[in-house]
């Protein structure tokens, strides 16, 4: 594969992952998603997208607790997708192939994460100065730039070299640097955790998030069984509360309390 398409992929992986708007952001990471502009640059949509269902299948009951990554399915469809395509590869091929790669993308974020703890650090300084700007900057321009080497490298690298490349640097990785990586991701889902808690912010709802955690924790329930439990209690929430309830005031001492 030439360079300039292996760099083209490579923005398309940070493009992918910057949150440019967080609304659409679990939606523009999914391979089905991705595989439709690898397929218009490769000029094989229905192989890209075929190969893009296969992968999908890997990550369609994934969840990201706390917001820490299981797998980066982002960073397997755009090496796995067009790697396929150039080596006339089946999907059945293809799947094997991208489960490593989404591997590799937990070490990817984790570092993103740990250097991005400096630019917290700064925004909470711009807010306490009142400086808009900085606070702006810090929270979504400079890690959104910084990003891209972070991203585009390995994408690139791998699209270069192959899988094997790939492979043999996560074996090459010092034991020390895997297990920080690995504590460090295992710390981040508590901390996901405490942010949906002051999101939530009334006692009342508190139970709700705790039975939700519990379920999916001991279970083994995937994410549409979660999805049909969520809404019938939030119906039964809505419909079958005291009237009383639906018109009370707000109590300002309740929020926040978390």
């Amino acid at each position: 594969m030439s360079l300039g398409l292996a760099l083209t992929f490579g923005f398309l992986y940070w493009l992918a992952t910057s949150k440019l708007w967080y609304g659409a952001l679990h939606l523009a990471r999914q391979p089905i998603v991705l595989a439709v502009p690898i397929g218009l640059i490769m000029n094989d949509v229905k192989s890209a997208m075929i190969i893009g269902a296969a992968i999908q299948m890997i990550y369609l009951g994934a969840i990201a607790p706390g917001g820490t990554l299981p797998s980066d399915e982002a960073l397997a469809a755009c090496i796995a997708i067009p790697l396929a395509i150039s080596a006339n590869l089946s999907p059945e091929l293809a799947v094997p192939i991208a489960m490593p790669l989404g591997l590799l993308g937990v070490l990817i974020d984790n570092v993103k994460r740990t250097y991005h703890s400096y630019f917290v650090h700064q925004a909470d300084l711009g807010a306490e100065a009142g400086n808009k700007k900085k606070m702006t900057c810090n929270e979504f321009w400079y890690p959104l730039f910084v990003s891209i080497p972070l991203r585009v490298i390995p994408v690139t690298l791998a699209l270069l070299f192959g899988v094997d490349a790939i492979q043999t640097f996560l074996e090459a990785l010092p034991a020390w640097a895997t297990n920080g990586l690995a504590v460090a991701g295992g710390l981040l889902p508590a901390l996901g955790f405490a942010v949906t808690i002051m999101v939530i912010g009334k006692k009342s709802l508190l139970p709700y998030f705790i039975l939700g955690f519990a379920i999916a924790a001991y279970t083994g329930m995937n994410m549409i069984g979660l999805a049909v439990i969520a809404t019938c209690l939030a119906l039964l929430q809505s419909q079958f509360m005291p009237k009383a309830a639906n018109t009370a005031v707000i109590d300002i001492d309740e929020e926040g309390d978390f």
